[in-house]
């Protein structure tokens, strides 16, 4: 394994220059730490998180049910979860917590008041008040989403904030004097907020579903930067004014997911209720200015002109809960799909007319494009979907086994077949696992994938009274090993005055803060003893002390 690590430095050193310096310091540091860690299984607990257990089961902001069901990933490694928590006085507030990256709570997450410490309840609402969907600004501050009752109904709603939590005063909204959160109908009457994403140009588009006239519609909404109504943003009829309503099914039509495409096309997804009263996988394209693209026909015989329902078993209930996009463009849809009992389900489409890819088959190699597996012995959602960089998706929900409701993962390789690797805490899981992190009911409902391919699992979880905000941790597997270089402190440089001092100050057994005191360089992303030690850890494979 030494020899293995050391091929891994060496391109770095020659190419800095260093070599020799290097190849002294590695002689020190192989003696100091003469063998590797074993390589984690990926789907186990990372002994990196929340001190050794991998997991979270209880992050707890009030009495009652706190519930996430967002999550996000900052550039220096903090995690971002967002949701629903009951307000003080009664109803519901978004809620928010900031985690570093080893789980503890971010103490410089202090909110709107400012003594929050790593979590806070934020009102905007005159009611209930539900958090949906978070995102990142490339300047750090942070997007949620959701839907707000106004006093009638629910609207969607939003709130910008910046990096310590505190409220944007330059996010203005539709009015202009939001003060970083507001609500923005969509509809005329209940209107609910599933989804946030960022346009390239830092334009924010929301997606959802309102009711209209006895059915529920996809809607749709996008700002400009400060807040205000993207008036290009037309929709199908050429009249949103940056707004607008698009009726997919022949009943009900639930958008729960979108994406944007590098062309900048806009794809929703979700849910949808046909002529036979069952719900079937759905979803839609649009043009950059919100018109449906008809070029996105779909698989069926008949055109789709941009839209179109996708049934995996017809007769029975589907429904697409997430979407990703690959690096080749195509189209991945997963959810949960019912032949007597839900199970996960998952279609990838091509990124052109939105045809089924035949290549993509399943753990039975017969799918065709779409295909569903079973998780637990009973019910199983899929809530979420990420990609690896190595092409794999890591899907994530919810399934029922033995009366209690577990975390659920399932790991597939690019032709959707069952990645036997990633075997979980129990080992021999083949593919797919139950994740006990709670003591009675859990609910995942979002994943991340960190730039070390460690996954990030977040929903609530269950104490036998009351449902809290929990998150687990998993090994991503060898894959991010090739993240491995001489660049230790993180800032895109090898330097001798910061990265080999580091290198140094490790290889002689110094531990602690004072491997890092004056030896980072400017930009450096890894900027604590803790993320130093976990990049020499995690991706070259070192035994480093603790």
């Amino acid at each position: 394994m030494a020899s293995y690590t050391s091929t891994l430095f060496a391109p770095q050193s020659r190419r800095s220059g260093l070599a020799p310096m290097f190849a002294t310091l590695l002689a020190l540091f192989f003696s100091h730490a003469a063998t590797a860690i074993p390589l984690q299984t990926p789907g186990n607990f990372d002994p990196l998180f929340a001190g050794g257990l991998g997991k979270i089961a209880s992050l707890s902001f009030t009495i009652g049910n706190d519930r996430a069901y967002a999550v996000a990933l900052q550039p220096d490694g903090k995690i971002v979860l967002a949701g629903e928590c009951p307000a003080v006085g009664g109803g519901k507030d978004f809620c928010l917590a900031r985690l570093n990256s080893d789980g503890s709570p971010d103490a410089s997450f202090t909110g709107p008041v400012g003594v929050a410490s790593g979590k806070f309840l934020l009102p905007i609402g005159s009611g209930d008040d539900a958090a949906r969907a978070v995102a990142l600004q490339p300047d750090g501050k942070i997007i949620v989403a959701g839907s707000c009752h106004n006093g009638v109904n629910y609207d969607f709603c939003i709130a910008r904030l910046n990096p310590n939590g505190s409220r944007d005063s330059s996010f203005g909204g539709p009015g202009g004097a939001g003060n970083g959160l507001f609500l923005l109908p969509i509809g005329s009457n209940d209107d609910w907020a599933t989804a946030v994403t960022l346009q390239s140009d830092g334009k924010i588009l929301l997606a959802g579903y309102c009711y209209n006239i006895g059915n529920n519609d996809f809607c749709a909404a996008r700002l400009n930067a400060d807040g205000t109504l993207d008036t290009t943003f037309v929709g199908p009829a050429g009249n949103g004014n940056g707004k607008f309503l698009l009726s997919v099914g022949a009943a009900d039509d639930y958008a729960s997911a979108m994406a944007v495409q590098a062309d900048g096309r806009i794809l929703l997804a979700g849910y949808c209720v046909d002529s036979g009263n069952v719900s079937q996988f759905c979803v839609a394209r649009l043009n950059t200015d919100g018109t449906l693209d008809t070029t996105f026909d779909g698989p069926g015989a008949i055109p789709g002109n941009g839209k179109f329902l996708l049934s995996i078993f017809f007769q029975f209930d589907n429904g697409a809960t997430a979407v990703v996009l690959q690096p080749d463009g195509n189209i991945v849809l997963t959810g949960f799909c019912t032949v007597g009992l839900p199970d996960f389900c998952a279609a990838r489409l091509s990124p052109g007319n939105g045809a089924l890819d035949a290549s993509f088959v399943g753990p039975a190699g017969t799918g065709g494009g779409r295909f569903t597996f079973p998780m637990g012995a009973g019910q199983d959602f899929a809530r979420g979907v990420a990609l690896q960089s190595d092409g794999k998706l890591v899907l994530v929900g919810n399934c029922l086994q033995s009366g209690f409701a577990y975390f659920c993962a399932a790991r597939l390789n690019g032709d959707g077949s069952l990645d036997t690797t990633f075997d979980g805490p129990t080992g021999a899981a083949n593919g797919k696992m139950l994740l006990s992190i709670g003591t009675a009911n859990d609910r995942a409902n979002a994943v991340a994938i960190q730039p070390d391919g460690k996954i990030v699992v977040a929903g609530h979880c269950g104490d036998g009274f009351n449902d809290d905000f929990c998150i687990a941790r998993l090994s991503g597997g060898p894959f991010g090993y090739k993240n491995c270089s001489m660049d230790i402190d993180g800032d895109g440089k090898v330097l001798a005055t910061t990265d080999a001092l580091l290198l140094a100050r490790v290889a002689l057994g110094v531990t602690g803060n004072a491997v890092v005191a004056g030896a980072l360089g400017v930009g450096a992303t890894r900027t604590t003893w803790t993320g130093v030690r976990d990049y020499l850890v995690s991706q070259c494979g070192m035994n480093v002390a603790p």
